[in-house]
């Protein structure tokens, strides 16, 4: 096992970003939207920060998982590694090209957590899908995504968190609506926006996974799914497009157990706050190992399920009107 980023046998759609000789257990990554396999090298980063020397679990440990961990990170179509080949537009299409690489590296016997952030949350729960025994990940992490965002024909109200992953309405993608959204959301330096090159490539994927989002409204790529494997939702305290109270809804599909994480920071905490992320997977991952987590299942309350349904019922009926309206 060796540092950096390589491939690994399963194809271009994976990339190791750090395979330590001493890991016992492995986190793979599903991009958010725009992004691509190098970001999550913060997670490799993090053991040098905090992982394995964090209170609680040493180097040297004898504790579960103690190691770093090797990540790997899926890389979507049309961006470093595979700028040459052309970016998909639906989940369909993202799906076929990333499941079977994924699906063939979870059947080892290494212990593994699946985590998808913002659009890669809707990525990695469908590639966990369906999956039985010894092939679904030990762990599940859905992190920074609103669980309306997951199906956008639902619609929802600016600002409440339901349309998280384009910018105002989904069709006002020109080059100022996408500047103006990918500032609210952090984590893209200020300069590289304005630089016109940097912006051109980054808004060709982009603006391609947001067709990937927008996808989901279809039957096929937005049905609802059971989760089965164990979940955990991770949301950013300050996250203004999936604040927590988007992501706890998440928590009805569970059925091998879940538990919920807020994290200091926006929405992308996960790269800034690297290693409390790690540290968070290594407990939730312990905790499935020591066959105790299916032991808080955190499910909503009967009073939050009827506020959350009400609201996307709401949210239907004006999305209707809207249609009526423009008819």
């Amino acid at each position: 096992m060796t540092d950096g980023q390589t491939d690994v046998p399963h194809g271009a759609q994976l990339r190791v970003l750090a395979s330590p000789p001493e890991a016992t257990w492995r986190v793979v990554v599903c991009p958010h939207a725009g992004g691509a396999a190098s970001y999550y090298r913060r997670l490799v980063l993090a053991r040098d920060r905090g992982v394995g020397g964090a209170p609680g679990s040493p180097r040297g440990s004898s504790a579960p998982f103690a190691s770093a961990p090797e990540v790997v990170a899926v890389q979507y179509p049309g961006r470093e590694t595979r700028f040459g080949e052309p970016p998909v537009q639906t989940m369909t299409d993202l799906l076929a090209d990333v499941a079977g690489p994924v699906r063939a590296l979870l059947a080892d016997d290494v212990p593994t957590v699946l985590l998808g952030h913002s659009l890669g949350a809707s990525v990695a729960v469908r590639v966990a899908a369906g999956l039985g025994p010894g092939e679904a990940p030990d762990l599940l992490v859905v992190s920074g995504r609103a669980t309306r965002a997951d199906r956008p024909r639902s619609g929802g109200r600016d600002g409440d968190g339901s349309d998280v992953v384009g910018p105002g309405r989904l069709t006002a993608r020109d080059d100022s609506a996408l500047r103006t959204w990918i500032t609210a959301l952090g984590g893209t330096p200020p300069e590289l926006l304005a630089d016109a090159e940097f912006f051109a490539l980054h808004a060709r994927v982009l603006r391609a996974d947001l067709a990937v989002h927008d996808s989901l409204g279809t039957a096929a790529a937005g049905e609802a799914t059971e989760i089965t494997a164990p979940l955990l939702l991770l949301a950013g305290s300050d996250d203004v497009a999936s604040p927590p109270e988007a992501v706890a809804p998440w928590a009805e599909r569970a059925r091998a157990g879940v538990r919920r994480r807020v994290v200091e920071g926006g929405h992308f905490f996960v790269g800034d706050r690297a290693p409390e992320v790690v540290e968070a997977l290594r407990v939730a991952l312990t905790a499935v190992a020591a066959g105790t987590y299916a032991d808080q299942v955190a499910r909503l309350a009967a009073e939050e399920r009827w506020v959350w349904s009400r609201e996307i019922v709401a949210a239907d009926l004006r999305r209707l009107a809207d249609a009526g309206a423009a008819s």
